[in-house]
């Protein structure tokens, strides 16, 4: 790894540099609100210190909301099923948050797991992440409960901290190193401490979560009354789960007609009622209180029994955006206490 120096002042030739030969995705504003986005301007890119997350995760540019898998026709000499090129274009992807990057090696784990998923591993390897250090935290923000940090390096191939008048670039990997080449008259040799320049974030953010002692409460306490306290104002609406960068459920269905039609993947989500609806009108998750317990469940204790590692990055965004308050740092944070006071 190698740390260079970018003025604040060139940061926008930097960008144009980029969409000139890539796909650029950046955070732009949308009305009130901040989101990523294809830019073809790189002045309308949202100044780095002026917003905490974009309000959806990058997960999109890797796992759309909806995309074919296959496309089949049936004629009189049978059935003809064709699989659609994969849209995956140079893509140079900037201004997320180290939690966001974080969370492409958690969903890297799950689609490499079974089956390797060429849908997504085609989009990771076609895309440079570019990462900036959070100067500022709010109070949703939990990635220090989880281990993270606003100046973390998982998942970037380059990370950017904000120092003033000028930005700390680390280079992480080949893929940042070949960002770099695309205007190396504009990046000066150079350190920085991007700890300081983060202080005002991490002296913001809370104090680590005994991690493996929440998840052993939770091997034990599937039918605890706690789940009906969590989830009583659950709204079962799915914001929290589509706006999440490492939920990854998602449905299958066939579109068309008997002879031509397309199979799509579609996301789908564990708070909702449907979700686990079977074809008998069974449902094993048949109130808010299991499907909320699924979420914490599947976050903090399945995923880590298969993969050794939580799928949660603390980004906030379920808390920031849910629209009755419903807080999973909070919640992780009371069961924490609980297994403080009865530890297995």
């Amino acid at each position: 790894m190698s740390t260079k120096t970018l003025q604040t002042k060139d940061l926008q030739a930097f960008l144009e540099a980029a969409a000139a030969q890539h796909r650029l995705v950046a955070p732009v504003r949308d009305g009130d609100r901040v989101d990523f986005a294809v830019v073809t301007d790189a002045s309308t890119v949202v100044p780095t210190t002026d917003y905490v997350n974009p309000r959806r995760s990058l997960k999109s540019m890797f796992f759309p909301r909806t995309e074919p898998i296959l496309d089949f026709d049936r004629t009189d000499e049978g059935l003809q099923v064709k699989t659609p090129e994969i849209e995956a274009p140079s893509t140079l992807l900037f201004g997320c948050r180290p939690c966001d990057a974080s969370s492409l090696a958690i969903m890297d784990k799950l689609y490499d797991w079974d089956y390797h998923d060429t849908f997504w591993f085609q989009r990771r390897a076609a895309t440079t992440v570019v990462a900036v250090s959070c100067v500022r935290a709010d109070e949703s923000c939990f990635c220090t409960a989880l281990g993270g940090s606003p100046c973390g390096t998982e998942g970037a191939d380059l990370l950017l901290t904000p120092t003033g008048d000028a930005y700390l670039v680390e280079i992480l990997t080949e893929k940042g190193q070949a960002a770099i080449d695309l205007a190396p008259s504009l990046f000066a040799d150079g350190q920085g401490d991007k700890e300081a320049a983060c202080k005002d974030a991490l002296d913001a953010l809370p104090p680590a979560l005994d991690l493996d002692a929440i998840s052993e409460w939770l091997k034990g306490n599937f039918e605890s009354d706690l789940w009906a306290h969590f989830s009583w104002r659950c709204l079962g609406c799915g914001c929290c789960t589509f706006l999440c960068p490492t939920c990854h459920c998602f449905d299958i269905v066939d579109e068309g007609s008997y002879r031509h039609g397309q199979r799509r993947k579609n996301w789908d989500g564990c708070q909702f009622g449907l979700f686990t609806l079977h074809a008998s009108g069974h449902n094993p998750r048949s109130d808010q209180a299991a499907r909320w317990r699924q979420r914490l469940e599947h976050k903090f204790n399945y995923y880590v029994q298969k993969f050794d590692r939580r799928s949660c990055v603390g980004c906030g965004r379920c808390i920031r955006h849910c629209p009755v308050n419903m807080n999973i740092h909070a919640q992780l944070t009371a069961i924490g206490q609980k297994a403080a006071e009865n530890p297995a």
